[in-house]
Parts: C-alpha cells; structure tokens; sequence
C-alpha cells in the first residue's frame, strides 16, 4: 500500500495544505502552479553548476507570462523557438542579449524580427537557413550574430524520441555536412559565428549521461574550430534534464553533475580552450516540470470486462502528454487523502472526450476513488497545457492558478 502523502510529495514541493481551499472550491479542470518550486528548482541548479554555464530556460517547456517573469528574476536567459516565444520573452522583460532563437524551419518574419531585436542568437539549422539570416541582416545594415546547430553522431540515450537520437533528423546540419556550412559561410558578411549548438536529448535522469553528452559537445566545439580556424566564444549545450514521473525512477543528481563539470572545465586541454568561452544549458521540464500539478474531477465511476474506471471532467484536450508519449504521470486522489482513505486500487483514468485516445493511463495507482474526489496529476507544468489539443470538441480551457 502507498503512503499517499509521502508520494505526493516525492513530486513536488508544492504545499499540501495550500491546496486544501483549491480542492474545496473546484470549479473546473485547472492547473495549479507554485512559485516556490520553480524557484528550488532554479536553485539547484544555479548552486551546483560551474559558474561558467548559463541558464537559458527553454519556453517551449512552459511558456506561461507569470512563470516567464518568475524565471527571468531568478537571472535566467531565454530560449525560443518562434515569433510568439521571442515576443513573450521580450513581453516578460529578457533582455536581447539573453535570448536565443532555435528552430528547425524558421520563417522569414521571425529571422527578421531576431534580427531587428538584435538577439544573442540565431541558431542556424541549415545551409539555405544561413544564406537567407546573412540576406535578412544585409539589408538590415546589420551583423547578426550564430551559433551552428550541429545533428551530432551520438546522445544521451532517452528513453523516448523526443528531440534526440542519432539518425535522420529535422534538427541541425549533419556533421558530415558541416564542411558545406563552412564553404558557404566564407563569403557571408553579415553574420558572426560564435559558436556551436547541440540539443540531441531529453528527458534524461543520469547526470553520468548528461555529462558525458557535454564533454562531447564541448570536444566538437574544439575539433571544429581548429579544423575550420573559428573562435569559439558559445557553446550551446542543449537541454535533457530530466524529473522522475515514475516510483523506480530516481531525480537527477545535479550535485554530481556538477562536481564532474567542473572537474572537466579545470582539466588540462580544456580550461585554455574554455577561457572566455560561455556555456549554455537550456532546461525547460527540469524548471517548470514539478511546478504544477492538474487537477480534475471524477465524474464517474464504471466497469468494464473488470477493469475498473474512473471518468473525469478533464483530458487530453488540457494534458496531451500521456496520450502522446505513452507514459501516465504519477497521479495522487487529494480527496481521499485530505479524508484519509486508507485502501488503494488500481484504475483506467480517462477524460470525456469521444476518443479513445483520451486516457491518462490503463493502470493508475489510486486511493479507494468515487465521484466527487479531486484527482491531482503531477509533474505536469512541462509540455501541459500548451502541447495538448484546447479546441478539440469545444471544451472550456483550463484554468492557471499561481499559489506560493
């Protein structure tokens, strides 16, 4: 038998008792975000990492206004992956020279308007990409500055597809192209490449792997600049950190990580190399994952061929992520445990839509559930509300509430 509470808060730092009058006056499907999370979480981060890395917090992960701002007072920078992104950080008080765009199929609109904010970065993804950011920024008068997305031979091995593996891919140059990158670059005049950018993972638990992944960033970034004779000055990390959503999955260990890092960056061969070069993780989930909580409501409960089945008032139109990569986040019954209901059963929890697709998992792990309780779903302020599908059979949208 789980110990409710204690599994709760395995989840998240998000205050129980806060939750107490939220669940009391439940209205609707809503997320509940803590402010105080993404703040530890930030922390973590900023305590145990070599001062010498930056923090970009990846806003696809989130890109709520208020958890924007938040973000940006703690002293982050800002990835992006759109006009809508470059807007909401410029919106939410990043500066230009803390935001980047990234983006394997960026518009001419959105280059121009990197262009005319004069952003850190443009990320440049292909050889047609380059030409047409050196035109944009030509008849612009100006020198924008690049980093090179590289599609790298190796990753840190997620467990789903997400942005990563080693094959085929929409993102970045193949590295055995690289040397067309470079025969093109030659007679472009206005733009400055700084560095290089390699996102290849994610969702990744292992701070071995994580490092592991950065040291072979950081050696291409010395390989290519020798063979190519550039100056490195960025190099752009990627993301990956990864949150547990499961029982046997365990967080990940960012005080090794760290103690690793910084031995690699004061090691023979890399700290002269490293000397005046920035380098750049950009977390989103790891930031904005256990920030939030979704809650939704039991409508009722039925069987069927024995399975026992509990339907919600929220679904996939609010939190595609279970659906879309077949993995339930963990989910705790806070009605039955601010009521103290002791025995637990196993569930299919689905949401009212007319599709099948519209479970949050076959086999959820719940206290003794009826109509009326308030499920929580956590882990679930990264890719929630904004990757799921709002308009689908014309459902209300969920409500975002901020609590402390």
């Amino acid at each position: 038998m789980i110990d409710i509470k204690n599994e709760y808060y395995r989840y998240t730092s998000l205050d129980l008792n806060k939750l107490e009058d939220v669940v009391k006056n439940y209205s609707a499907p809503c997320y509940v975000y803590s402010k105080t999370t993404i703040t530890e979480s930030f922390n973590v981060l900023q305590s145990n990492l070599p001062s010498k890395f930056s923090v970009f917090y990846a806003q696809k992960s989130n890109p709520n206004p208020d958890i924007l701002k938040q973000i940006r007072e703690l002293g982050a920078g800002c990835d992006t992956a759109s006009l809508g992104e470059m807007k909401s950080a410029l919106n939410a008080g990043f500066t230009a020279d803390k935001i980047m765009l990234t983006g394997p199929a960026k518009s001419k609109e959105e280059i121009r308007f990197a262009v005319d904010n004069n952003l850190l970065s443009v990320n440049v993804e292909s050889v047609q990409e380059l030409e047409l950011i050196d035109k944009i920024s030509r008849d612009a008068g100006m020198v924008q500055d690049i980093l090179i997305r590289i599609n790298p031979p190796y990753d840190s091995s997620e467990t789903t597809r997400i942005i990563g593996g080693t094959g085929v891919s929409k993102f970045g140059i193949d590295i055995e192209q690289i040397g067309d990158f470079f025969f093109s670059l030659k007679n472009k005049k206005n733009v400055s490449l700084k560095g290089i950018h390699i996102f290849n993972s994610s969702q990744i638990l292992d701070g071995n792997k994580i490092f592991a992944n950065t040291k072979n960033v950081i050696d291409t970034a010395i390989e290519l600049s020798g063979k190519y004779s550039f100056d490195v000055k960025k190099i752009d990390l990627g993301g990956g950190f990864g949150i547990p959503y499961a029982a046997d999955e365990s967080p990940l260990d960012v005080v090794l990580l760290g103690n690793k890092l910084n031995d690699l960056i004061e090691s023979k061969g890399y700290k002269s190399f490293l000397e005046g070069v920035t380098l750049i993780y950009e977390p989103g989930r790891y930031l904005s994952g256990r920030a939030s909580i979704y809650l939704v409501k039991i409508l009722y409960t039925k069987t069927s061929r024995g399975r026992k089945i509990l339907l919600t008032d929220g679904g996939i139109h609010h939190m595609l992520r279970p659906a879309l990569i077949g993995q339930s986040h963990p989910a705790i019954n806070l009605t039955a445990l601010f009521e103290g209901r002791k025995n637990n059963g196993n569930y299919m929890v689905a949401g009212p839509l007319c599709t099948s697709l519209d479970t949050f998992g076959e086999n959820i792990e719940l206290a003794e559930s009826k109509p009326g309780d308030i499920i929580a779903f956590m882990n679930a302020g990264a890719y929630g509300y904004t990757e799921s599908m709002p308009l689908f059979l014309s459902h209300p949208a969920a409500k975002e509430i901020f609590i402390q």
